[in-house]
């Protein structure tokens, strides 16, 4: 029952993840696309803004400041400058006006509400020259650096409108109007504050229109991975009973059988025979007695052998204190052995059984090879457990294996066998030469 909940925890906890993950990422996806988003906003506000201004410019060019364009005006009476100066009262004591000017084609200013610009001539105006009557008016924040500028400069911002109407009266004048920069910006912000709302909210919709299929998706890898491990848990206890069966064969017939025959060759070769002739039979009678003698070792070295890998052959169970109690059950078998052995273990916080079984196996094997072939002396564990992985590191300082040698180097057979089930597993064994010398086996499993 413990182990049931910590899946379903785990499961729960993977999709939390990969919803943490998904929502994440949208919120970092929903900066980078509303940053550009906002700046073409802005930027198309500032433009409707500032058509906005030159169609009020044109506007007020032509309905309050071209019926007052008299010829009067152009030979700079004053009762023609009190004119157009009251006309613009209203629209200059409200600030809605920063500055008027009305420009001849050459460049000679006519009229201004500056009345000291009146008269003057600036024929590199570069603003003038591309006018042409009944076209649209030209709208620009002005960056106050011409000449005709210095009384202007004081103010801040300022948007200038230039426009050329079919001219009244046969007089053909441009008119060019300077708008408080406030206006455009009071404007712009307004349309950037009513389209950017629905943008963000379009954008958030969408991502989260797809929050259901990103949960979907999610389960369904659980499910998958759940599925998997469960096939090869199923796999690991079918290979488990048939090492189980095949150890119980060994030891209850061959093992049993050949241990007879060598109980039955030693008493024979204790016993010999009666000799009728006692010179040439005390011969016969030891070298039949060498012979059974040696044949009896080679069969109690091999039922040694035999009951080794008997013992190999059982079942890998963890112990009841997790994972890392068990590694420190196969350190102490070294330890009996006399090698030193330096273990940094991370504690077990509920790594499930396969994948335990799993790292236990790679940890024998590895131990097994340090005992039988690589005539070492120290030995180092690290186990290294994380919420996404486990990783094990079995190092020694004995004679090493050649890197240039074949994949199934002499004694690592075992963990060639270990290596195909833990691939199937999703996990990795390397083994890799340790310098100076010795050789490290690292075994890496995801959770």
């Amino acid at each position: 029952m413990m182990v049931t909940r910590w899946r379903s925890g785990s499961e729960t906890a993977e999709v939390r993840h990969a919803v943490l993950r998904y929502l994440l990422y949208g919120a970092v996806a929903l900066v980078v696309v509303s940053v550009p988003t906002f700046v073409a906003l802005s930027r198309i506000a500032e433009h409707h803004a500032l058509q906005s201004a030159a169609e009020d410019g044109a506007s007020i060019a032509r309905r309050l400041l071209a019926p007052a364009v008299t010829a009067g005006l152009l030979a700079a009476d004053p009762d023609a400058i009190a004119a157009m100066d009251r006309r613009l009262t209203g629209r200059m004591s409200d600030g809605s006006l920063a500055r008027v000017k009305i420009w001849t084609r050459d460049g000679t200013i006519i009229y201004s509400d500056e009345h000291s610009l009146i008269g003057r001539r600036y024929p590199s105006n570069p603003d003038l020259a591309g006018l042409v009557p009944g076209a649209p008016p030209v709208s620009a924040i002005s960056d106050l650096d011409e000449p005709e500028n210095v009384f202007e400069r004081a103010s801040g911002g300022l948007v200038e409108v230039y426009t050329l109407p079919v001219s009244t009266n046969g007089i053909d004048v441009v008119y060019e109007m300077y708008f408080p920069l406030v206006r455009v910006e009071r404007e712009r912000n307004q349309l950037v504050s009513q389209m950017v709302p629905v943008g963000m909210l379009a954008l958030g919709t969408l991502a989260l229109s797809q929050l259901p299929l990103a949960i979907g998706l999610a389960r369904r890898v659980t499910s998958i991975r759940r599925s998997r491990l469960r096939m090869l848990a199923q796999t690991v206890k079918a290979v488990e009973l048939e090492r189980h069966r095949l150890a119980q064969d060994l030891h209850d017939d061959v093992i049993q059988d050949l241990s007879g025959v060598a109980v039955t060759l030693e008493s024979v070769g204790r016993s010999g025979r009666t000799a009728t002739s006692r010179t040439g039979q005390q011969t016969i009678d030891r070298d039949v007695a060498h012979t059974v003698e040696r044949t009896a070792q080679i069969l109690r070295r091999d039922v040694q052998l035999l009951r080794d890998i008997v013992a190999n052959l059982f079942p890998v169970t963890t112990h009841d204190g997790g994972l890392d109690a068990s590694i420190r059950e196969l350190a102490a078998v070294l330890v009996q052995q006399g090698l030193r052995v330096n273990l940094e273990l991370d504690p077990d916080p509920g790594v499930d059984p396969v994948t335990a079984g799993l790292v236990h196996r790679v940890t024998r094997e590895a131990m097994v090879n340090v005992s039988k072939h690589a005539e070492a002396s120290t030995v180092d564990v690290d186990l290294v457990i994380t919420s996404d992985s486990v990783e094990l590191r079995v190092s020694d300082n004995g004679r090493g294996t050649d890197p240039g040698g074949p994949h199934r180097t002499a004694g690592h057979v075992g963990l060639d066998i270990v290596r195909e089930t833990i691939s199937e597993a999703g996990g990795t064994v390397d083994v890799i030469p340790r310098r100076p010398h010795g050789t490290t086996v690292r075994a890496i499993l995801p959770r």
